[in-house]
């Protein structure tokens, strides 16, 4: 489970008007309408936000959470190492995620192009055999290529 405060990046000491200024800058920063990434993450980390939010706005929850996890107790050197790794860890997931939602507009943009250039050949190919001149040229070379055997057969 996650640190509330580290979620909303305030002191543990911090008042409720520096908890609700931090809550209403992480929302306005990565609601999923506003974010430039990934939006499924940005859909995960405001609810983390929220809740993190909905337990810190209230005293009685705070103290709750406080008591429960040793919010106001020195961390152990390999609480902290753990802590590190897991930072490591979601920053690595996050690169790796936007790496890829990079490939998949890539890709898409390739599929779309190729899409276009296809139907601008079969607008084309449709164009032609659609057209009057084309059957006109079409009737005048068959009239040529009988009036050619008609000569030459005799």
């Amino acid at each position: 489970m996650k640190n509330f405060y580290e979620v909303l990046r305030v002191r543990t000491n911090a008042s409720q008007e520096q908890i609700k200024r931090a809550f209403i800058s992480l929302v306005s920063q990565y609601h999923p309408d506003v974010y430039k990434g990934d939006k499924l993450y940005a859909e995960r980390y405001t609810a983390i936000i929220t809740e993190a939010y909905s337990v810190l706005k209230d005293p009685d929850k705070r103290l709750d959470y406080d008591l429960r996890h040793n919010i106001n107790q020195k961390p152990s050197r390999s609480q902290l190492r753990r802590e590190d790794n897991e930072i490591r860890k979601e920053k690595m997931e996050e690169k790796r995620m936007s790496r890829k939602n990079y490939e998949q507009q890539m890709s898409m943009r390739y599929f779309k192009n190729t899409e276009r250039k296809k139907q601008k050949k079969k607008s084309l190919l449709f164009k032609l055999l659609t057209s009057k001149l084309f059957y006109c040229l079409l009737f005048v070379v068959g009239l040529e290529c009988l009036i050619v055997l008609l000569v030459y057969s005799r």
